[in-house]
Parts: C-alpha cells; structure tokens; sequence
C-alpha cells in the first residue's frame, strides 16, 4: 500500500467528498496526505481546474472517481 496525496483547496465541496470517501477507506485500505493547491505552485499551476486529485508516485487520478476507482488506483 502506497500513500497516496490528495490535492485539494478549502471550500471545495468535490474535494470534500473524495476526502469522505478516502476517510471510508483508510483505517484498512487507503494511507492518505491533503496537500493544499496553494501551498505549492507547482500543484497549482497543474491541477487548478482539476481538483481533487490522488496522487501516487508519478501517477495521478482525476475527478470523478469513486471508491472503486480509488482502490483500484492503490493497488
């Protein structure tokens, strides 16, 4: 199990929810970090218009996704 980064922003509603669904499946699943979009811009210049997203390694998964897609992207 990697860990995976979520990027997100405050007041997000999307980012909110895929930080729910990642909640559902952490304590035996999924190991996440939030990482703001603000905080680096490097992040912010790349996925503005596209939060949230995981990150895992070099790999990204894009909004929509569901906690299949998440699973799937961890494993």
């Amino acid at each position: 199990m990697s860990l995976l980064v979520l990027v997100k922003s405050n007041d997000c509603p999307l980012c909110d929810e895929a930080k729910t669904m990642l909640n559902s499946l952490s304590n035996s699943l999924v190991e996440f970090e939030e990482q703001d979009i603000y905080s680096v811009r490097e992040l912010h210049t790349k996925y503005w218009d596209k939060i949230p997203v995981l990150l895992k390694n070099n790999q990204e998964l894009l909004w929509p996704f569901n906690e299949e897609d998440i699973q799937k992207f961890n494993s």
